[in-house]
């Protein structure tokens, strides 16, 4: 069976698709990935040898105004169509999967991953006009499938337990401090990076030794934090985060569904910032069920950058790691991706 992945623009669209590739490639099946053709999906998908097609080149999302460029990306699909001839196509989301909503899927089978707490404008777009629809959360709106929908997780790509000494070594991390990790995602976060300074200061404050390990974006400008008492390890952001977990005790990250579902299989607990920016304020949504059972603290709707608020809050996250690894651990789906996966399968075996 062929199946064709279609999405991505970030790493959070991206992952959950290949974390569903590598379980259909384990059973036998091709895989193939149609992306816009950023750095950041090539870092992800070349480790793991994953074939793909990019439908726009290196460059962020073109604006409206430029049909040609979505009027070539839209040829580029159809001629994809025609010459992979998938049996299923698994639709990703973001703005890239755009021209392969609008021009269709050529009457082949159609599954749409959607992980978000509130679906974006593409999968809102899509309801009712893919097959199957595999949710990694239950909300307001979500998108239906034609013959499905169903509940499966978010899907984590290759996760897979990791001790923490090796983890901490891989990373170049010192085995005898706790680790607080700071990441934006796998474009970075300027208002995350700004907080770097204030972060150190307050881990220094506290009894225990403590280092940051900051994952920065393409081409962001780390603000000086280190110092001896809690040293900084800045690195570019890592395609395969399993180790970033295994050596993380506690996070400062965005709400992203992969983040989100990460800490849940982690365990690890943090002090979310949800992107203030987007309009429907999925992140936020996201982050509900980790803040509910005590898993995760969230900044205040007036405080998004937390520059008010970090101290009290930090020192509140990091005064009972314990339970909260806990109550993240509870919130765990590890058999999403298989569950997507059997979702493909079938709807290829039905085609």
């Amino acid at each position: 069976m062929r199946v064709a992945f279609v999405g991505g623009g970030t790493g959070g669209h991206l992952a959950p698709g290949i974390a569903v590739a590598e379980q259909l490639r384990e059973a036998g099946h091709d895989v193939r990935f149609v992306v816009a053709g950023r750095e950041v999906e090539a870092s992800m998908l070349s480790p793991r040898a994953l074939p793909s097609v990019a439908l726009f080149g290196a460059g962020g999302r073109p604006p409206l105004r430029r049909l040609d460029q979505w009027w070539r990306a839209t040829r580029r699909w159809r001629r994809e169509l025609a010459g992979y001839d998938p049996h299923v196509v698994v639709v990703l989301g973001g703005w890239v999967a755009l021209p392969c909503a609008l021009s269709g899927w050529g009457a082949r089978p159609s599954v749409l991953v959607e992980t978000n707490a509130r679906p974006g404008k593409v999968q809102r777009l899509l309801s009712g006009r893919v097959d199957h629809v595999c949710l990694g959360a239950q909300g307001p709106d979500m998108p239906q499938g034609r013959r499905s929908t169903r509940l499966t997780g978010t899907p984590v790509p290759g996760w897979r337990p990791l001790p923490r000494a090796e983890a901490l070594a891989a990373l170049g991390l010192d085995a005898q401090r706790h680790t607080l990790l700071i990441f934006g995602g796998s474009q970075g976060a300027a208002d995350l990076d700004a907080l770097l300074p204030a972060v150190a200061a307050r881990l220094a404050a506290r009894d225990e030794a403590w280092q940051l390990l900051h994952l920065r974006g393409p081409g962001r400008v780390v603000p000086a934090a280190s110092s001896a008492d809690v040293p900084l390890h800045s690195l570019p952001f890592q395609a395969d985060m399993a180790s970033v977990w295994a050596a993380a005790d506690a996070a400062l990250c965005r709400a992203g569904a992969g983040t989100v579902a990460e800490l849940a299989a982690s365990g690890t607990p943090a002090l979310l910032l949800p992107y203030p920016h987007h309009r429907d304020r999925h992140q936020a949504a996201n982050a509900e069920d980790l803040v509910r059972v005590g898993a995760a603290l969230q900044v205040p709707d007036d405080d998004p950058c937390a520059q008010r608020s970090l101290p009290a809050l930090l020192d509140e996250l990091l005064d009972d790691l314990p339970a909260r690894v806990h109550a993240a651990r509870a919130l765990a789906r590890p058999g999403a991706a298989r569950r997507v996966a059997e979702v493909v399968s079938e709807a290829g075996a039905g085609a």
